[in-house]
């Protein structure tokens, strides 16, 4: 009798997770049914484009290799830095060094970022420099300023080497170290010793 039980249970438990299998592959059916549903409604809307998600505005990636636009703050620092050795001191949330990769993809000219406290420098250089002495170095250090990176036109490894003059210019900062970016936005960080 006990073992007629035992099994009567062990049939009762079987038969109980059977059914609610049944049940979780019904709901599985129902979900994948309405999602269907859902990709045929926005195949009805033609506006839809992975490019209407994704324009690569901004991106130096974008902007090198597909012609990319700059994003509105990117055009904001451009028009504000329209030639060579032209500069502009703003808010440190309003540019970041992929701003400056972007520009760098657009002009083909190198650009510099300065930062102190919650203000960052901008100096656009040409299409190899920036024009940035030791004397102009040791002023910005001086009136607080640190070098965060810049940038160097082109791809590929050898032009996110450092130069002997960026080297000399990071060592009048008294800093170990600073960054140089590509125009696609790729970085190498470049260090002096003591």
């Amino acid at each position: 009798m006990l073992g007629l039980l035992k099994e009567a249970a062990v049939g009762g438990v079987m038969g109980g997770l059977a059914g609610t299998a049944f049940y979780g592959v019904g709901k599985a059916f129902g979900f994948l049914k309405d999602s269907i549903k859902d990709v045929r409604e926005q195949r009805r809307n033609t506006n839809l484009t992975i490019m209407s998600r994704n324009s690569g505005r901004g991106n130096p990636n974008a902007i090198t290799h597909f012609g990319a636009e700059l994003n509105t703050r990117q055009k904001n620092l451009l028009q504000q830095l329209p030639d060579y050795d032209s500069s502009i001191i703003v808010k440190k949330g309003d540019v970041n060094l992929k701003d400056l990769s972007a520009l760098t993809a657009e002009t083909g000219n190198e650009f510099a970022m300065f930062t102190r406290g919650s203000q960052r420098m901008i100096i656009r250089g040409n299409s190899n420099k920036v024009n940035i002495n030791g004397s102009m170095a040791q002023e910005l250090y001086n009136a607080g300023f640190k070098w965060s990176g810049h940038t160097h036109p082109g791809t590929g490894i050898n032009v996110k080497l450092e130069s002997i003059g960026d080297k000399y210019i990071l060592k009048q900062f008294n800093q170990r170290q600073s960054v140089i970016l590509d125009d696609q936005g790729r970085i190498n960080i470049f260090t002096i010793g003591e």
